[in-house]
């Protein structure tokens, strides 16, 4: 049977492209400082290729019936900013204190078990916001943006889902909720190890992500 790549498992795939063609234009810029934080990057997302495949195809069948569960998850990597070799960034506001992913977790989790996914997107919405203004923390943001996207979408797909006499995927996209929450503490070790070539203008991480826009707008 062929491999059939869904839309989790193509963002990965061309992120991991993208992270490729820029590995080697980092390392040229930092002397090789950046090189840890690509491999790193491109490893992780490799390794969540067979998970994003698993998803994939439990997500296949709304997507038969006209449900876009991952279809409008998932933006694409092409609306990454484009490479400059130079481009200051300004760092944290003198006021905004370094995120602590674990208890960023812990909020978005109590906020599900209160609200479901609508509580969960009130939380993830109001984290989002406090990274605003902020040119740091670049992976945790895209994580979170991602799982606020997440949530807004998840309360229509179930009512359709229901409407069309399908099983609720309340389940399989709480579990990718989870999933993007587990990923928060590797995301912040990664933008960390970044600030030092943020500081030299180098902006790896910084315009390698695309911005995920609310479901709203």
């Amino acid at each position: 049977m062929a491999h059939v790549v869904g839309p989790f498992e193509r963002h990965l795939r061309d992120a991991i492209a993208l992270n490729r063609e820029r590995a080697s234009l980092y390392a040229a810029l930092s002397k090789g400082a950046s090189a840890p934080i690509s491999r790193t990057l491109i490893a992780a997302e490799r390794f969540l290729l067979p998970v994003a495949h698993w998803f994939d195809g439990r997500a296949a069948p709304y997507h038969k019936e006209g449900i876009p569960l991952l279809e409008s998850l998932f933006v694409p990597m092409s609306g990454a900013p484009p490479f400059v070799p130079a481009r200051p960034l300004a760092g944290r506001r003198g006021d905004q204190p370094a995120p602590r992913p674990g208890a960023i977790g812990r909020r978005i989790r109590a906020a599900y078990d209160a609200g479901s996914f609508a509580g969960a997107a009130r939380a993830l919405e109001g984290e989002v916001d406090a990274l605003a203004g902020s040119e740091s923390d670049f992976l945790l943001r895209h994580l979170l943006e991602s799982a606020r996207r997440l949530a807004q979408l998840a309360p229509g797909h179930i009512a359709l889902a229901r409407e069309r006499g399908l099983r609720s995927p309340a389940p399989l996209l709480a579990r990718l909720l989870r999933l993007h929450l587990w990923g928060l503490a590797p995301a912040h070790v990664l933008d960390e190890r970044a600030h030092p070539l943020h500081a030299r203008g180098i902006a790896i991480l910084a315009q390698d992500l695309p911005v995920i826009p609310p479901a709203h707008d």
